[in-house]
């Protein structure tokens, strides 16, 4: 399997220290979201990326809390921790959207066919293209 792709805001400190955490294992690659080469990548899977965390797979793309938990639960393989950053995720990227003044986390479209889960903090859609 080919390395899982984080896509992260290098303005959020939780996120910058999540991309952090991940760049220490190879399943993943980091990706800051105001990189050209992180919107193209969303553009050629979304009308609307929306502002948020994103972890691409081979065949799945998880956005928001649902990027998280995945994460935490590939990096760390416990269903515990996945827990703890899904249910942190929402209130501290929140937190940090304010302390830096930066636009608050919004939800890339969920076209029908494509979406399997989507949630107000988040959900997983299905690759238009593999990795």
């Amino acid at each position: 399997m080919k390395a899982s792709i984080l896509i992260y805001d290098e303005k959020c400190p939780y996120c910058v220290t999540i991309s952090k955490i991940v760049d220490l294992s190879s399943r993943f690659e980091t990706i800051s979201y105001q990189s050209e080469e992180a919107q193209k990548l969303l553009k050629e899977e979304f009308d609307d990326p929306g502002f948020t965390f994103f972890l691409f797979e081979d065949e799945k793309i998880f956005y928001g809390d649902q990027a998280a938990k995945r994460t935490a639960e590939k990096l760390y393989r416990s269903k515990i921790i996945g827990k703890i950053f899904y249910e942190l995720y929402p209130s501290l990227s929140k937190l940090f959207a304010f302390l830096s003044k930066r636009p608050g986390i919004e939800n890339p479209e969920c076209d029908g066919e494509r979406c399997l889960i989507q949630q107000n903090n988040g959900g997983i859609v299905e690759r238009k293209s593999n990795l």
